[in-house]
């Protein structure tokens, strides 16, 4: 094979020789790309022979080759400068990337690199991040049936306890008995009640019933009353979409619930708001809850908290998303998507203290 006189001149002969990375020299004839010179690492690593394929067409070697393989080539050619591609090979079976660029006269060297294992690990960061992600959802759901069980043993055992002490109590202080015992009747009354409030208290705040019995609407303007009328910020709930006719899986409701309350939470903390809309949109697939305050706003920086990463990674592991609107000193919307149904058999809502699922 004769070269022109810059290839047979070329200072890097050498290095093209004993490169280990596979090199390719190609020209232009005709419309087709013609193999010109490959070093033997290219024969190695494409498992061909140098002599059987200079001189042939580019697709009469590959005729399988992806169509980025002969574009970088042409436009390195056209363009007169270095071009670069990367993806799979179906040829060789690897994940290649390919850095091309001119020899003058007319043509164009390709310096191969194998991606392969860079891929294969950077697919195995993602696949452990998706995992990450589910697990971080996971944790959530059970964290829920745990309050759920505490909450049920609480109501069923102290409650039920406490009422009956209390009835107990209250026919004693009908009684005509001394002052003294009237009087402790009526401290040890006062006691029942406040452990029977703060028992209620305790109840809801690890489950509360009205998410199971009414649905994820009441249970956010129920939370949202709790949480924000003690420290005199006012709140609305905005509905849009029908609720009977687009229904959320249980899975959705429990974190959109929990994920709502630690941004109302972090409203209370840190936002210094007066007025929070609760924004709960329902579309076919799709619902979303927007907490929205007319607080002083976040700069760019703390978006990245744990917090809001944390809220982030669990409505991804359910196909969702978090999205947080803001400028300084003009309050925060934190936007909460989930699809309101999940892939059959993923993230399973096991509530055995009742065997019936959210009916909204």
């Amino acid at each position: 094979m004769k070269f022109s006189g810059s290839w047979k001149n070329f200072s890097y002969r050498i290095l093209f020789e004993r490169v280990f990375d596979p090199i390719a020299l190609y020209r232009v004839d005709e419309d087709k790309i013609i193999f010109v010179d490959v070093n033997p690492a290219y024969e190695r690593v494409m498992k061909v022979v140098r002599e059987k394929i200079i001189g042939k067409a580019f697709y009469d070697v590959w005729p399988q080759a992806e169509a980025m393989w002969s574009r970088v080539i042409r436009e390195c050619l056209t363009q007169k400068r270095t071009m670069h591609c990367i993806g799979e090979s179906v040829d060789t079976k690897s994940y290649l990337e390919a850095i091309a660029f001119p020899i003058p006269p007319e043509m164009a060297a390709v310096i191969f690199l194998d991606r392969t294992k860079l891929k294969r690990s950077d697919n195995a960061l993602r696949r452990r991040q998706r995992q990450l992600r589910t697990l971080a959802a996971q944790l959530t759901l059970s964290e829920e049936n745990m309050r759920r069980l505490i909450a049920s043993d609480l109501h069923d055992s102290v409650g039920y306890e406490l009422i009956s002490q209390l009835k107990i109590l209250r026919e004693l202080d009908g009684r005509e008995d001394t002052k003294h015992i009237s009087e402790s009747i009526h401290e040890l009354i006062n006691i029942t009640e406040n452990i029977i409030s703060e028992n209620r208290n305790l109840i809801f705040e690890l489950s509360p019933p009205v998410l199971k019995e009414a649905g994820l609407n009441p249970a956010l303007d129920e939370l949202a009353k709790n949480i924000l009328e003690p420290h005199k910020i006012t709140w609305q709930i905005i509905t849009k979409g029908d609720e009977d006719e687009f229904r959320a899986d249980d899975s959705v409701c429990v974190i959109l619930y929990r994920m709502a309350r630690e941004l109302l939470i972090n409203a209370v903390k840190h936002s210094g708001a007066s007025n929070v809309n609760i924004i709960i949109n329902r579309k076919p697939e799709i619902i979303t809850v927007a907490i929205e305050d007319n607080g002083t706003g976040m700069l760019k920086s703390s978006n990245k908290g744990f917090g809001l990463f944390s809220i982030r990674e669990r409505l991804l592991a359910l196909g969702g998303n978090l999205k947080i609107i803001s400028e300084q000193g003009k309050g925060l919307m934190a936007v909460m998507t989930c699809p309101l149904k999940l892939k059959k058999g993923e993230f399973a809502h096991d509530d055995k203290t009742n065997k019936n699922t959210f009916s909204r």
